[in-house]
């Protein structure tokens, strides 16, 4: 997911306007070199001396990990693979749990670039990182290699987001959100949907983001109901904030400050009241008490109810060099053409739906997985295959 703070890596993270994610840590591959020579004959001097380098660079990988120099490290890692490709063959399982730490680095190194702005470097990890996960690559697993290729379309999808290629950013969200729905093996599905939602928001999608939003919602809530607890609890409040800022965008106000009321709760339970960013969520619930107190008051909406025109304070603080432009809070997994009417609407899941004006405040209306999966199948039919 870039990250939890919500825009660096997580080891699974994400992060804001982008939840980035990058996977568990990689260890230093452990060698086996199992290409003994048959009958106990001496080893061919070429493949003797192919073991000593391989050795010699996993030597220099965990050196350099341990003196926190990672980008020199993955530089050796690197070479050990194609060494380890050329001794055992592609196929050998070695060389596939290489090839998943090699990729699970490429990842985590290129949010820690994107982050520091430093793009052309994430691009480039970030394509090693697809090469290496696609159908015909040393990665034998499929689910291994579903769950790694979603993390990395993912963390494309925050890459094209902070360059402001928000079609581009939802070509790669989608094919994440693609191989999520068909897999068990995933992290975090939760992520893909607030950084859609994010996204869909910036481009002023707001319906479709509050789906995704919904849909975020409800698949943390279903972990927590699950497992009783949460290891993405902080999550929780970015989802409450990401929902209650659609909400508002499309005049639901009531709704709205019952969702910041939840995005400040979950944030000072998980942060702490005097966190940073539980500071910006306590912000952005206190303006639109005030905005919707002078709306009371004047008894007409001289804005058309669609948000302040200075920007989420949350997002502001996540992303200082975006535009003012208020907008939902990505996490930290082609052709322009992406439809604006998101196909969660299929399946019979209606989020729009007024109620009248006593009745009491009540959770979103949620989006079932079952359903979810159906309506972007079906979307998706058409994407490039993964």
């Amino acid at each position: 997911m870039e990250s939890p703070t919500p825009e660096n890596s997580s080891q699974h993270g994400s992060s804001v306007s982008g939840m980035s994610m990058s996977g568990a840590p990689p260890s230093a591959p452990q060698s086996s070199m199992a290409m003994a020579s048959s009958s106990g004959a001496a080893l061919d001097p070429q493949v003797d001396e192919l073991k000593k380098r391989i050795r010699s660079y996993d030597q220099l990988y965990a050196r350099n990990q341990q003196e926190g120099k990672p980008f020199e490290a993955l530089e050796f890692l690197e070479k050990s693979l194609f060494l380890r490709k050329e001794l055992l063959g592609p196929e050998h399982p070695e060389v596939s749990k290489v090839c998943q730490v090699f990729t699970t680095s490429c990842n985590t190194l290129a949010m820690n670039a994107l982050q520091k702005e430093q793009f052309m470097v994430a691009y480039e990890l970030l394509k090693k990182a697809e090469i290496l996960t696609s159908p015909n690559s040393y990665i034998q697993d499929k689910r291994t290699r579903g769950k790694l290729r979603a993390v990395t379309f993912n963390n494309f999808g925050c890459f094209y987001k902070r360059r402001g290629k928000l079609h581009a950013a939802l070509q790669y969200l989608a094919k994440a959100l693609k191989i999520e729905l068909n897999s068990t093996e995933v992290d975090n599905p939760a992520g893909t949907h607030l950084n859609l939602c994010a996204t869909l928001s910036q481009l002023g999608r707001h319906g479709p983001a509050l789906e995704h939003a919904e849909c975020a919602l409800e698949l943390l809530q279903n972990v927590q109901r699950e497992k009783g607890t949460n290891d993405d609890a902080s999550i929780l409040a970015i989802a409450w904030h990401n929902l209650a800022v659609e909400q508002e965008h499309l005049s639901k106000m009531q709704d709205a400050l019952q969702s910041y009321g939840e995005a400040v709760s979950v944030a000072e339970r998980e942060w702490g009241p005097s966190h940073i960013k539980t500071m910006a969520i306590k912000h952005s619930f206190e303006e639109a008490k005030a905005k919707a107190r002078a709306k009371q008051a004047n008894k007409k909406d001289t804005n058309s109810g669609h948000g302040h025109s200075s920007g989420s304070p949350l997002d502001a603080l996540l992303h200082p060099a975006q535009g003012a432009k208020r907008s939902g809070i990505g996490m930290s997994k082609k052709g322009a053409s992406f439809a604006a009417k998101s196909p969660l609407k299929k399946g019979g899941a209606n989020m729009t739906k007024s109620r009248g004006k006593g009745a009491a405040p009540k959770q979103p209306t949620k989006v079932t997985q079952s359903a979810a999966v159906a309506g972007w199948n079906q979307f998706l039919s058409g994407q490039q295959q993964t």
